[in-house]
């Protein structure tokens, strides 16, 4: 079931750590400014109209991606201002078997989430989080894939991509007692964290930029984020405006054939009027218009051998009031 259910200001949550917003909120705002002219700054955008409307377009579906990038960065940020959280974000490649798709394919949560699986698994599939984090002190880890939307996601997408975490799922507990100084986890839950809030799954591990105080724990982690977020979208439309400025030049004042044609006159061919190239005013602004149209509006230690790791749990992460309600 899909919904757009988000927490209102009298259900929202208290957590004993709060945002420093005078901290943090310029780092976060810094990050989006790098961000945006990483790859985005106005000489970039005019030479990517230069070479075509096919590289402009290229560029801008780059934006989102960029985007994704931010959104990570801003968490594991924020995240390390808690001395509670840890969050591994470097390239954490999980395995996903066929026995641990079908396990999951197969069974209710409740079935398997008191099993575990070997970290040291083989298989040809596997499947890489944008991070886990960790909350040491309840031993609790969650899986986390950061989208910047789902609208182009239909529900089976959504369900694969859920059965997917919640195999990988399986090995995390293994993983961090194996590979990351005996890091010990009771529960892991799996959580999709979709940017734009438009397709949410409180219940059942889709959460919107809001929960993110829920997931770090954290009282106005998910306002600090969207500001970061609308400031890299300000930017880079910033950027892409003074490009198409630049590009289409100043208002074009009329030429000597257009008022002699307006006196009665002949008219002046427009190769003349625009140079030797022959482009006329009108093809400048139908290539500007096409164009205007794209507008976007912690360290590993070394492998030991240390036993078999206590009992855990895993499942898909459910917002904080729907879980006391079980």
């Amino acid at each position: 079931m899909m919904s757009h259910e988000h927490l209102s200001a009298e259900r929202a949550r208290h957590y004993t750590i709060a945002v420093d917003l005078q901290a943090l909120q310029p780092r976060l705002l810094a990050l989006a400014e790098q961000a945006a002219t990483a790859a985005f700054t106005a000489p970039q955008m005019m030479i990517a109209f230069a070479k075509g409307l096919e590289e402009a377009a290229s560029l801008m579906r780059a934006v989102p991606i960029q985007e994704g990038n931010l959104l990570e960065a801003g968490i594991a940020l924020l995240a390390s201002t808690s001395p509670d959280l840890l969050a591994l974000t470097e390239n954490i490649r999980l395995p996903v078997t066929p026995a641990a798709l079908q396990l999951v394919a197969m069974n209710d949560e409740k079935h398997f989430r008191r099993l575990t699986l070997d970290a040291d698994t083989g298989g040809r599939k596997g499947y890489t989080p944008d991070m886990v984090l960790v909350h040491q002190s309840k031993r609790l880890a969650y899986v986390v894939d950061v989208k910047r939307t789902l609208a182009s996601y239909e529900s089976t997408r959504i369900a694969d991509l859920k059965g997917r975490m919640l195999a990988s799922a399986l090995v995390v507990p293994d993983l961090l007692y194996k590979e990351h100084r005996r890091i010990v986890v009771d529960e892991v839950r799996a959580v999709i964290l979709n940017a734009d809030g438009q397709k949410t799954d409180l219940e059942h591990g889709v959460w919107p930029l809001s929960h993110l105080d829920h997931l770090l724990e954290m009282d106005g982690a998910g306002q600090v984020i969207e500001r970061m977020r609308a400031q890299f979208a300000a930017a880079v439309e910033r950027n892409w405006k003074v490009a198409v400025r630049q590009v289409a030049g100043p208002e074009p004042r009329p030429a000597s054939g257009a008022r002699d044609v307006l006196n009665g006159g002949s008219a002046v061919s427009s190769s003349n009027r625009n140079g030797d190239d022959g482009q006329s005013d009108g093809e400048v602004r139908t290539t500007v218009d096409a164009m205007a149209a794209l507008t976007p509006a912690n360290g590993l230690s070394p492998r030991h051998d240390y036993g078999s790791p206590p009992p855990f749990r895993v499942g898909l992460a459910r917002a904080p009031e729907l879980a006391a309600a079980v």
